[in-house]
């Protein structure tokens, strides 16, 4: 930021004091019980504020998960700004608690905002050089690929849990989850009714609609009075193998430490009866470019559909009403695709300086990580001390067995808790530089890995890349999405560092 436009925000326009907003987020409901996280925010961004001379208009604070864009002081934070576009102002802790996916960082970027980002040192605005935004485009993927670190983390815990035959997610019908002993028990009133529905389809004789009509009339009641049972929730009842004692996670089967509710058997019997039903229709063609194209003339759907067993056009769906837009062959569209990911394919060079610019990034992550994880390793080793002194005053007589049995588990719980919380950010640390390698070594050979690809994984991967692309003339006209348009600027220019 120039020094004309720093003396600007601190003395205001025409002498007036400029407002601002803020924004703070932490990423679970434990945070906030902590008080740990908003308070730290608050406190930087205020001073900050005040060392700025902006006068703050409103203060948004969210707590909870933000994979996807609607949360909901976000959302107000949007309205705000659309009500009241004198405030030109957000401040922020830094890029992973503004937003954590490309929809918020295009919502923000329309508002035409002047962002500081305090604890990265930096202000982003229109008048921003096309460097800093860049780099900020990468640090918005980065943050992505954070939060899917962090829940892949936690899918390992849950994926060991299954192996020692604990069901990580909630029971279905039939069962219930019994939080104090972290284990699943049958709920006998709903068990009868699981059982009469086995009972019913092992006659062969029903369908999922009077199975349901069927244990609805005999009196079950589903999770609330005003939800019925839907015949899929049926049908996904009779399908699962966690009625015998069993059950399945990420595809996988385990052996379950809960007491079963039928007989192999009888879930057997059913499967076969289930098995002869009529099987929907399997898709054999699969097109590389649907859902990818929209009309230029009309703005509608454009459609794929293969002719005469091995020939495959494109056209306008005319939704709208009548367009005289053209059919297109796949063929024929496919090199304007190819030259769309070469469009993004960095020179390995450009990895190189950017590779500097990422390692700037990683710092900030790392500080955040082991700050987490100290304060972590201070409660655990709290948890720790109470749990020794506990059994002290249960030996001299100070308190009961069943109390110190009951704080017992409370405590060990909660120690398990802070322990995956440890690991999931042990986990994210170690492998969010190395996993901002990856993405830039992809983008060095974008091109070269796409070629290869099926037309499944191509479309797959021109999803990720693109948006909204339009089709005229047999001109495709590429839109891409946030921060590979960047990329896309960046190679066609060859400007990267201004």
């Amino acid at each position: 930021m120039n020094k004309k436009k720093e003396n600007q925000n601190q003395s205001g326009v025409n002498g007036k004091t400029l407002r601002a907003v803020l924004y703070a987020r932490v990423s679970s409901k434990e945070q906030e019980k902590e008080g740990f996280s908003i308070p730290a925010q608050l406190q930087l961004l205020k001073g900050y504020a005040q060392s700025k001379g902006f006068q703050i208009s409103q203060e948004f604070i969210d707590v909870e998960t933000a994979k996807a864009a609607g949360r909901t002081q976000f959302r107000e934070m949007v309205k705000f700004f659309q009500a009241n576009p004198e405030v030109k102002i957000l401040l922020v802790e830094k890029t992973d608690r503004l937003y954590r996916n490309f929809r918020d960082y295009v919502t923000l970027e329309d508002l035409d905002l002047e962002i500081h980002l305090v604890k990265e040192g930096e202000v982003l605005n229109k008048e921003s050089r096309s460097h800093v935004k860049f780099i900020h485009g990468i640090k918005v993927l980065m943050a992505k690929n954070y939060i899917d670190n962090l829940s892949e983390e936690v899918k390992k815990g849950h994926l060991e849990k299954a192996k020692q035959g604990e069901y990580p997610g909630k029971a279905p019908l039939g069962y219930l989850n019994n939080q104090k002993d972290a284990t699943i028990e049958i709920e006998q009133e709903k068990a009868k009714y699981v059982r009469r529905m086995f009972e019913l389809a092992a006659t062969g004789r029903h369908s999922f609609k009077t199975i349901r009509e069927t244990v609805m009339g005999e009196g079950l009641e589903f999770y609330s009075p005003k939800i019925r049972l839907s015949k899929s929730h049926v049908e996904r009842i009779l399908k699962n193998p966690f009625y015998t004692g069993s059950f399945l996670w990420n595809g996988a089967l385990y052996q379950g430490k809960y007491a079963p509710l039928l007989s192999r058997t009888q879930f057997d019997l059913v499967q076969e009866k289930i098995g002869n039903r009529k099987k929907g229709k399997q898709r054999k063609h699969f097109f590389a470019y649907s859902g990818l194209l929209l009309c230029g003339k009309c703005g509608c759907l454009v459609t794929a559909e293969l002719k005469k067993g091995r020939y495959v056009y494109y056209h306008c769906t005319k939704s709208k009403g009548s367009c005289d837009e053209m059919y297109y062959r796949e063929e024929d569209l496919a090199p304007q695709f190819d030259a769309i990911v070469k469009g993004i394919t960095i020179d390995p060079s450009i990895r190189d300086w950017l590779v500097q610019a990422l390692k700037e990034s990683h710092k900030d992550e790392t500080a955040y990580n082991q700050q987490t994880i100290s304060r972590l390793q201070s409660e655990l080793l709290k948890l720790k001390n109470r749990l020794d002194q506990l059994y002290l005053d249960k030996v001299d007589g100070k308190v009961s067995e069943a109390f110190w049995m009951e704080k017992s588990r409370e405590w060990q719980t909660d120690q398990d808790r802070i322990l995956d919380q440890m690991r999931a950010h042990q986990g994210a640390d170690r492998r969010y530089y190395d996993d901002g390698l990856k993405l830039l070594e992809l983008a060095s050979r974008a091109y070269e890995l796409y070629a290869k690809q099926l037309p499944e994984q191509k479309n797959r991967f021109l999803k990720i890349v693109l948006s909204n692309c339009t089709l005229e003339h047999a001109t495709v006209r590429p839109t891409y999405k946030k921060p590979f348009d960047l990329f896309a600027k960046g190679v066609e220019t060859g400007k990267w560092g201004e």
